[in-house]
């Protein structure tokens, strides 16, 4: 594939008792975390030197009730990018039904030392490799 910023990834989860609140519906915040990894995981992919750090999401709109057994599909996929940063959308639905459970998106920025960096910027080389001895 030419072009990595195109590739959609994809997580598939089970929706098991320790995920669910008091009323037995999924805690928003396993879903938030969820969406994060998958965030993180779309911009790392798509930028193999970039340190990614997650600057914001946009809002979460749980638009149907996840509930224990349910298994979702959470995608996510570069949309765009700036300069030091890109935004990432991300989705989820029940596998099942294929009903949207939410849709948001998360802005990714590279950073190395405590500051913004170009997408483009080379990673530092590390040390040098030790030579082997036999």
């Amino acid at each position: 594939m030419n072009n990595p910023t195109a590739v959609r990834h994809e997580k598939t989860l089970l929706i098991r008792p320790e995920f669910l609140n008091h009323g037995g519906t999924l805690f928003g915040g396993y879903m938030m975390q969820w969406a994060d990894d998958m965030a993180y995981n779309a911009a790392s992919l798509a930028f193999p030197s970039a340190g990614f750090v997650t600057k914001l999401f946009g809002q979460f709109d749980f638009k149907s009730p996840v509930r224990g057994g349910d298994i979702i599909k959470i995608f996510s996929e570069v949309e765009s990018r700036g300069a030091t940063s890109c935004k990432i959308l991300v989705w989820a639905v029940n596998a099942r039904t294929g009903i949207e459970v939410f849709r948001t998106f998360a802005v990714m920025v590279n950073v190395r030392n405590g500051r913004k960096v170009s997408l483009d910027e080379p990673l530092a080389p590390g040390p040098p490799a030790k030579k082997r001895e036999d």
